[in-house]
This record gives C-alpha cells, structure tokens and sequence, in this order.
C-alpha cells in the first residue's frame, strides 16, 4: 500500500525540524534506506555509482553526499506535496479538520447543535 500524503508530510516535517544526524536517524526509524556512494576505483566514471541514494515512503532522491542526499529528498516531498491535488487545509496541510473553517463557538454561545 502506498504512503498517505499525510505520512509523506509528517515525515517531512519532522526531518526538517532535525540535525543531519537526527534526520539519518529518524530515516531509518521510518523504514527508509540509505545507500553510500562505491568507493571501488573502477567505478569513478561511473556517475550513477558514485552518488548516494535514499528512498523513503516511495520516494528516492540522490546526492554527491549523504547531507545532499537528504536535501534532495525533502526537496522531493515538497514537490510531491506541492502538486499533489489532495491537500484540503488553507495552510498547505495535507488534512484539516475544519477544512478551511473555524472551530465551533463555545458550547454556551451555540445557538443550534451541529450534526
């Protein structure tokens, strides 16, 4: 089963709000995976084998280091996020609970029940 945008955006978030280190970590407590770069000589003309790849909730993303690596991917989510359809809240969330509309005045100043 695919990710929920709600999942791609957590984790977003939540990587962003983090140190290098932190984000590595919270990577692989999400599932994600991390692949260095081939140290093999005979790979140096290889570009695809010298760069380091991540893939997390269906997403991947390369870089020349693990730091650009994880840039690259947050970069991605945005993307995704950005021109998925399905985001409701007026702030760019992916969920809202109003949908766009303020809460419910206090029960004393209701003047009918909401259903």
């Amino acid at each position: 089963m695919p990710p929920t945008p709600q999942e791609i955006y957590a984790a977003t978030r939540a990587m962003r709000s983090r140190c290098r280190f932190g984000q590595a970590m919270l990577l692989q407590k999400f599932g994600g995976r991390i692949t260095p770069a081939s140290t093999d000589p005979s790979d140096r003309f290889d570009f695809g084998a010298t760069r380091w790849r991540l893939s997390l909730l269906g997403l991947s993303a390369t870089g020349d280091d693990m730091p650009s690596a994880l840039d690259a991917w947050l970069r991605t989510a945005q993307i995704r996020h950005t021109i998925d359809g399905t985001r409701r809240a007026t702030d760019g969330r992916p969920d809202c609970p109003y949908n766009g509309a303020p809460p419910l005045p206090p029960i004393t100043n209701q003047h009918a029940k909401a259903t």
